[in-house]
């Protein structure tokens, strides 16, 4: 049976990725910076962008499946590590089975799971992490426990790779280390792993010290925002547990026990192990709800949580394999809905992923405006990337990125971006096309700065929801110096 139900994930997964969901423009740019693969980057770490090196190999598989395809084996690994977990935390053969459908019809993890950014390999890495603590605390002081410090160590190294925010989970798990089990930390294990995270996690280390710690100056300017407010601490709570599953309101009505299940204690182990996941999911959420009180925190940050909160809820659901599998085929038909609505015959107005719709089309277009185009700009990163993404090119692999490169024009006002390492607007060019509005920062650089056409991101009920100008930007010269670009 989990070998079908994964099946069955997996192709509704592949159908969405393929088919359905648009590129996004975080998937964009870490597939443009194959023009200057490096060993990290200035917004992420290196991981992305070094799987979909390997998947651009396999140049006869279209372009967003070459982009894609990590993510989809990302998914594949999260759901064997989250039984593997599952199984270290106790749950009994129908209870993993329900643990299973719960993470293939889960919204949250089928739209991460779809699109290839950081937070797929997040959530890998995070399980494969828990369940080598987990092994841990299960194994034989005699069976060599220094060997699951060393998984958990690799785990979180390479998830650092994909996202710094994994460094959550050993914080989170450290109180419960301290408080019940001090003496993990009088054994190599811990310090074994810790080396061997350092030196998985190396590649970034490198980068960083050769970039003035760009990118970890990056981090740390998302630790407040704007607009902060009070309501913040916790306003993202709800939208989380209904993303994450919404079996969550149907469960609120009886649909969970209040008690553990008299099996659940059995085994000492497991019981330690879920201690040891409960203590990380109340550090974890306490962790988010201050956060909370200095900006708004995502969907997606939130993701630690969810391994803990799934595991749970399969310990605890009253229903038969049957109920879950009809709400899970439900929430499945729900999302699809919210992902194209205008199958039920609604506007652009309802579409909650409209602002990465339409750029394939958008793109092409300017390309056909633009003509025979080496260097592009841009007045913001995401029509850069959409626009080196969607560039035609005769070449059907990571070369296609190469031509045309681009810069956003640097101003003071906005945050470092990758395409500002490569300095393309740094340099004189005879032509370089420009799409935004009109810029007079380039207009002052360029010897003629002429507008060729207007482009139209069109939604798929042929509705326009934004429009898009097209500049030529003749015998540019970057002078006067561009202004330095001081925020990270």
């Amino acid at each position: 049976m989990r070998g079908i139900v994964i099946a069955l994930g997996g192709l509704i997964l592949v159908w969405l990725g393929s088919a359905l969901l648009p590129v996004h423009f975080d998937e964009a740019q870490y597939a443009t910076w194959l023009a200057f693969p490096d060993f990290s980057y200035q917004t992420k770490g290196p991981w992305v962008t070094f799987t979909q090196s390997l998947t651009h190999t396999l140049s006869w598989l279209p372009q967003t499946v070459q982009v894609r395809l990590p993510a989809w084996i990302a998914w594949l690994g999260s759901a064997a590590a989250l039984l593997w977990l599952g199984h270290l935390a106790g749950l009994d053969r129908r209870q993993s089975r329900l643990l299973l459908l719960m993470f293939v019809t889960s919204p949250l993890i089928l739209t991460l799971g779809s699109v290839h950014t950081t937070d797929i390999w997040l959530l890998c890495f995070i399980l494969v992490a828990y369940g080598a603590m987990a092994s841990v605390i299960s194994a034989h002081p005699r069976s060599h426990p220094e060997l699951w410090w060393m998984v958990m160590g690799g785990a979180l190294g390479l998830g650092a790779l994909s996202k710094l925010s994994i460094a959550l989970i050993p914080l989170s798990i450290l109180p419960w280390v301290l408080l019940r089990s001090p003496h993990l930390l009088l054994t190599p294990g811990p310090y074994l792993g810790a080396l061997f995270c350092a030196l998985c996690f190396s590649p970034w280390i490198a980068w960083n010290l050769e970039n003035d710690f760009s990118h970890f100056k990056h981090e740390f300017g998302h630790v407040g925002s704007e607009g902060s407010s009070p309501i913040q601490a916790v306003n993202w709570i709800p939208g989380f547990l209904l993303a994450a599953m919404p079996l969550f309101a149907w469960m609120l009505f009886g649909g969970l026990r209040l008690k553990p299940m008299a099996s659940s204690f059995d085994d000492d182990t497991s019981a330690r192990v879920r201690e040891m996941l409960l203590a990380s999911f109340v550090t974890l959420a306490a962790f988010f709800v201050v956060k909370g009180l200095f900006g708004e925190v995502l969907l997606n940050w939130a993701l630690p949580l969810l391994p803990a909160l799934l595991i749970v809820w399969a310990e605890r659901f009253k229903g038969s394999l049957q109920t879950a599998g009809v709400l899970g085929v439900l929430q499945v038909a729900v999302l699809l809905l919210l992902l194209f609505p205008y199958s039920l015959g609604l506007s652009k107005d309802r579409d909650a992923f409209q602002k990465i719709r339409g750029w394939d089309r958008a793109m092409a277009d300017a390309a056909v405006l633009a003509g025979p185009t080496e260097v592009l700009s841009a007045g913001h990163y995401s029509t850069l990337a959409w626009a080196l993404y969607f560039w035609p090119s005769e070449a059907a692999d990571a070369t296609r990125y190469g031509a045309p490169l681009g810069q956003v024009v640097p101003e003071t006002t906005r945050r470092l971006n990758q395409y500002d390492h490569w300095g393309v607007l740094q340099t004189p060019h005879a032509r370089v096309v420009h799409l935004g509005g009109y810029s007079e920062a380039m207009a002052a650089r360029c010897g003629s700065f002429t507008l060729l056409g207007t482009v139209s991101q069109i939604m798929p009920d042929d509705t326009v929801r934004s429009t898009l100008d097209v500049y030529e930007c003749l015998d540019f010269v970057p002078e006067p110096a561009w202004p330095a670009i001081v925020r990270y």
